[in-house]
């Protein structure tokens, strides 16, 4: 504090020895001038001086520049000379003029100062809430914004600040966020936190409450309540805030809570879209499953109840033809099931790739054979190019997702109808095209169908979970290539399927 005494008279009295320059200086220039000009013009040479006094120095030593100038001006320039008398009733109304309008142009002079320094305060304020607003606009995580408030409080204000936040885990706790790596929160601090969160009321250093503590507390409250504490240290040197400084604290308080309770809001939406997403996904899942599992099950416990039951008395034909459906409804049960585990595995991140140096031809023939009798009557056209070149994949996967297309190429298409297989090589890649004759895609659906558990509207309900192209999709970008759908002219659809000729295993 007395570092503090000591410097602010040595400021003022620097003040008051420039105006008792300037007016030294217009003293000069009036005796060097007064042989060419008469008393009454000297006297605006003293005016300037007073304004430029006013206009940098303040209000004090502008009044005492206006009363020196008074004084000098009577001595020297106003008959009888070097005397302060006054002969002529006219000087005397000069030198009145000069000193009132000296002090009205040093009042409204240093008024007009004091408006230009709180304009400019005021510009710095706006400014600096504008660049954290600006900065808060382009940031959408928690932790950056909480970075972007803390250090902009810091470097406006000087001091450490820190922001307490409901733990969402523990009721009544706050997490406090900490701008630098080397502070902490004692016991005390914390507590003052908490009470200012609970009674959202500021307290802390310069208030009435808690006025020991080493911080200001100040609550962060919206519209929907409070959200959070803003702690703002107290500085190095102790003093209490300004006015302006006290407005602008709260202003960062504002914003601060108006940009956390956007983060909030938006966190909070993200949940419910989640949870409404996880929902749907679990009743469409729900319902596939109690749908498309039941039916085979339905027909093999029929078939074995129909086998069992000697009363028929089925001679061997029937027995068979009871004994074919359940290995076509268990094989079907099996390939649900495949799916669905397929599915789980790709979500989960848990497929591995095991992979082998494979030829096109060995795959589709291998695809076409785990299809079996669900190929229905359907003939089968190959056009595969002499050239093609070895790829390496894994080969149960890369089976699975030839058999997932080919199987939705046979289930779609119209009776008795060819589905065309071309392979061709295209550059670095292999192409595999699949190709039927069905009613084709709508052109809006031809991207969602390769979406879990989505299933084109048919007039024939054709069964199915839905998940057969999802699960091509996984397998064959975890081997680092791409697939797609198109309609086929004339009717039908395409699947392409682009692989590369050399493949690394993925990291995992």
């Amino acid at each position: 504090m007395k570092s503090s005494t000591v410097r602010r008279p040595s400021v003022n009295y620097l003040k008051y020895l420039g105006s008792f320059g300037i007016i030294g200086l217009a003293t000069l220039l009036s005796w060097l001038l007064q042989s060419s000009l008469d008393p009454p013009v000297l006297v605006t040479i003293f005016l300037i001086g007073v304004i430029i006094s006013a206009v940098y120095l303040g209000l004090g030593p502008s009044i005492i520049a206006s009363v020196l100038s008074v004084l000098i001006f009577d001595y020297l320039f106003v008959p009888p000379h070097f005397t302060f008398a006054v002969a002529d009733i006219q000087y005397l109304l000069t030198m009145l003029s000069l000193l009132a309008v000296s002090i009205v142009i040093s009042y409204f002079t240093s008024r007009w100062r004091n408006q230009m320094n709180i304009a400019k305060q005021h510009e710095q304020q706006m400014t600096t809430l504008y660049s954290l607003g600006k900065e808060l606009a382009v940031l959408n995580d928690m932790d950056s914004y909480l970075h972007a408030i803390m250090k902009s409080t810091t470097e406006t204000f000087g001091s450490t600040a820190m922001i307490f936040l409901p733990d969402s885990s523990h009721e009544g706790k706050l997490t406090p966020h900490l701008h630098g790596t080397d502070q902490f929160v004692d016991e005390n601090e914390y507590a003052a936190a908490v009470w200012a969160f609970e009674h959202q009321k500021e307290v802390g250093y310069g208030t009435d409450t808690l006025p020991e503590a080493k911080a200001r507390y100040v609550p962060l409250t919206t519209a929907r309540g409070i959200v959070g504490i803003l702690a703002l240290s107290v500085p190095p040197v102790k003093k209490a805030l300004t006015v302006d400084q006290e407005k602008l604290l709260a202003a960062y308080a504002d914003l601060a809570a108006v940009a956390i309770e956007g983060i909030l809001l938006t966190e909070e939406s993200r949940k419910v879209q989640l949870l409404q997403a996880t929902e749907k996904l679990q009743t469409t899942l729900i319902n596939s499953i109690s749908h498309d599992l039941r039916t085979p099950l339905v027909a093999i416990i029929g078939t074995l109840s129909s086998l069992k039951e000697e009363s028929l008395q089925l001679d061997e034909v029937a027995r068979k033809n009871l004994i074919e459906v359940a290995l076509q409804e268990g094989d079907r049960l099996n390939h649900l099931l495949s799916n669905l585990l397929d599915m789980s595995r790709i979500e989960s991140g848990a497929m591995k790739l095991s992979l082998e140096s494979s030829e096109v031809q060995d795959l589709l023939g291998s695809a076409l054979e785990q299809i079996g009798n669900r190929r229905g009557n359907h003939p089968v056209r190959f056009d595969i190019s002499l050239d093609l070149p070895y790829i390496n994949v894994d080969p149960g996967l890369m089976v699975q997702a030839l058999s997932n297309v080919l199987d939705n190429a046979f289930k779609y298409s119209q009776v008795g109808s060819p589905v065309d297989i071309t392979v061709k090589r295209i550059e670095n890649m292999v192409q595999i095209e699949i190709a039927d004759r069905g009613e084709g895609i709508p052109p809006q659906d031809l991207e969602r169908v390769f979406d879990k558990f989505y299933r084109l509207q048919r007039r024939d309900a054709v069964p199915g979970t839905g998940l057969g192209l999802s699960i091509v999709k996984g397998i064959v970008e975890v081997h680092g290539g791409h697939v797609s759908a198109s309609n086929r002219a004339g009717g039908g659809t395409t699947v392409k399927i682009l692989l590369p000729m050399k493949l690394e295993p993925q990291v995992e």
